[in-house]
């Protein structure tokens, strides 16, 4: 399924906007900025993305829920990341790339399938992508086969 042009021109826009973290204090990003919340970053996700089917919810536990529906992730058979995945990852990469946070991967195989290794190398390209953005790969747990049509992504302290 190909993505429409405009969710597409969306997501590039709102990525395009907010290229850059607000620096903290002194000025500073990275390691020596003052840590934002997971509860800033979900709001600040939820507007940067809003318009969007891409979900950004807090859960109990204090962990960031994103989830990101299977058509706008991947192809089908596929397990390449598309431009919109790679939009939200960019961004959580950007901003979670000095905190210790650690994260979950689960991707689903294509509907009406038990394509285990398919869920299993959708997972993976998920982490291997924010891993080359700078997430030490330590800090994941990869679920594999998710249930529904959604990418999702746990980040937080306790993630395991």
């Amino acid at each position: 399924m190909r993505i429409p042009h405009t969710l597409a021109a969306l997501l590039l826009a709102a990525l395009a906007a907010c290229s850059s973290i607000a620096p903290g204090p002194g000025g500073r990003t990275g390691p020596g900025a003052a840590r934002p919340t997971l509860e800033s970053e979900q709001a600040r996700l939820a507007d940067l993305f809003r318009g969007t089917p891409v979900v950004f919810a807090m859960q109990g536990d204090g962990s960031l829920r994103v989830t990101v529906p299977l058509r706008y992730s991947f192809d089908p058979g596929r397990y390449a990341v598309k431009p919109p995945l790679a939009a939200v990852l960019d961004r959580i990469a950007s901003s979670q790339r000095h905190e210790p946070t650690r994260f979950a991967v689960a991707a689903p195989p294509d509907p009406n399938t038990r394509a285990v290794r398919l869920a299993s190398d959708r997972a993976a390209s998920t982490r291997d992508y924010l891993v080359a953005r700078g997430i030490e790969p330590t800090r994941f747990s990869i679920t594999g086969l998710g249930d529904g049509e959604e990418v999702v992504l746990l980040v937080g302290d306790a993630v395991h």
